[in-house]
């Protein structure tokens, strides 16, 4: 693994670390404290992360994980304040940095190391795909101290779980395990705890290894047929269909294929 270079976002960059493990990828790990504590610097500073991670285009897959104990364990309790002041700039970008994120060119994966609660696990849901290693925990707390998973939590938790089990999680603050998790749909992988990392830099590394093109549309197709309903689904996989398949990368897929050969993508083509 390359080493380790902080963003370039003066004083909140100091909890990020951006590392390139692999062809294509970006690693943002949370190396503020071992609790992963989403600070409003912590949030803005991985909202501009991955802003400029966008701006290198030969980024195709990014991975966002913590250290120590936790994924992230969301806010403090300890900085909430009443003031309408920090609760809306809390919110703001509590919900920015996650749809930045559902919003990204590339595919994001969350690699939940630890404890994913409160705004930690709305963080992890606005990933487009999570892995979790096997002694992580999820929950949504906030209930138990008069608050609830705002930021996007009520509507992103029912989309992956369903209604029942969302309302469940939400209103009670119970705490789940990593292979709960699995059955619920929250999370798509779970690994040994020494092979999450590893294992999903394999996944992020087998994404980006494919057209970048392909990739974000794959992407963009999927989040707006959700958000918008079917048919804009349908005509958005039309349209970029004719985008994708009259590309390089679509010409070059085609010619491995009948070759027998791996195929040699435009590796600093990533956007549409």
């Amino acid at each position: 693994m390359e080493q380790a270079e902080k963003t370039n976002l003066s004083e909140e960059s100091e909890s990020i670390q951006v590392t390139y493990p692999a062809d294509g990828v970006a690693l943002i790990t949370n190396v503020s404290e071992p609790l992963g504590v989403l600070r409003h610097a912590v949030k803005r500073a991985l909202y501009r992360t991955i802003q400029n991670l966008e701006e290198n285009s030969s980024i195709r897959c990014v991975v966002i994980t913590g250290t120590g104990k936790a994924f992230s364990v969301g806010s403090d309790i300890r900085d909430f304040s009443q003031e309408v002041g920090w609760l809306l700039e809390n919110d703001y970008w509590e919900a920015n940095l996650n749809q930045k994120i559902e919003s990204a060119r590339f595919p994001i994966i969350a690699a939940c190391n630890g404890h994913a609660l409160g705004g930690g696990a709305v963080l992890a849901l606005a990933c487009d795909i999570r892995t979790a290693g096997a002694s992580a925990k999820f929950g949504f707390p906030e209930v138990k101290v008069g608050a609830f998973a705002s930021g996007s939590g009520t509507q992103r938790l029912p989309r992956l779980v369903g209604r029942g089990r969302a309302l469940d999680l939400l209103l009670t603050g119970r705490v789940i395990t990593a292979e709960e998790a699995l059955q619920y749909g929250m999370v798509e992988y779970v690994f040994e705890d020494a092979e999450l990392l590893p294992k999903t830099l394999e996944l992020a590394a087998t994404i980006a290894s494919f057209s970048g093109e392909v990739t974000a549309a794959a992407k963009i197709c999927v989040n707006r047929g959700l958000q918008e309903g079917w048919q804009t689904g349908i005509n958005l996989e039309s349209e970029y269909r004719v985008k994708t398949g009259r590309g390089a990368d679509a010409v070059e897929g085609r010619s491995a294929f009948l070759e027998k050969r791996e195929p040699k993508f435009n590796r600093n083509k990533g956007q549409l």
